[in-house]
């Protein structure tokens, strides 16, 4: 590099560009091989049956929190590892990939609760009405540019795809929620950079609240308009029952 002309502040800037690239290709990678582990931990125990369901699920939270934490302090992203991770565990195609995802769907129900109870109080303490309040018009812009967007992107998918009609003037209701991941990575910028963190995370958690206020009563919609809900008189895209 130093024969090519890339001095010392020229190579802090060339490692500074690629960080980000390399995280997430290293994350990512990781996350595959952590899935792989993840579905042999799924495989039916050896143990007798009450052990088995103890163990299974001991071993995959445990799993899960090492890689989140170990993730983290290595500089990666903990949030793509872990959804890669989850991913490539609930895939895999062999003769025991249904009852393997029943038992990662029963493990990740079981502690959800109690994760949601830590990480929305955690959210919520760390909230600056204030700073909510005076960022409210500019969230409120930032929510409506959103919607539009994400009606043009459905409208679009659903044309490419060759979906009903029905479906493409409901289609983008039920991409307006968000929480988690969002209010996760609010939450990271605070930490990155603060500087500006703190301004950052207080526009994204307004935004994201605002989302949270329309997103669950439109996405209802959208499944009673495609036929979706069960109820009789849904729209055309599924079979309703008769109540």
């Amino acid at each position: 590099l130093d024969k090519a002309g890339v001095g010392g502040g020229g190579l802090k800037t060339l490692m500074a560009l690629l960080h980000p690239i390399v995280s997430v290709a290293v994350s990512f990678a990781l996350g595959i091989c952590s899935g792989i582990l993840m579905g042999q931990l799924l495989k039916p125990a050896s143990r007798p049956a009450p052990f088995g369901r103890v163990l299974r699920p001991t071993w995959i939270l445990a799993l899960s929190g090492t890689l989140f934490v170990a993730s983290g302090a290595m500089g990666l992203e903990p949030l793509l590892l872990c959804v890669v991770a989850g991913a490539v565990a609930a895939n895999r195609q062999h003769d025991r990939g249904e009852a393997e995802r029943e038992v990662l769907g029963s493990v990740v129900s079981a502690v959800i609760p109690g994760i949601n109870l830590v990480f929305f109080t955690l959210a919520g303490a760390a909230l600056h009405l204030t700073a909510v309040f005076n960022s409210a018009y500019v969230a409120a812009l930032i929510v409506l540019t959103r919607l539009a967007a994400l009606y043009c992107a459905a409208w679009v998918g659903c044309d490419l795809a060759g979906a009903p009609a029905e479906h493409k003037q409901v289609a983008w209701m039920g991409y307006v929620t968000q929480a988690g991941v969002a209010l996760g990575l609010a939450r990271t910028a605070v930490q990155r950079f603060p500087t500006w963190g703190q301004d950052f995370s207080a526009l994204m958690v307004a935004v994201i609240v605002m989302n949270q206020l329309v997103g669950p009563p439109l996405f209802r919609t959208a499944i009673i308009a495609v036929g979706e809900s069960g109820v009789y008189g849904g729209g055309g895209g599924g079979g309703g029952v008769m109540p």
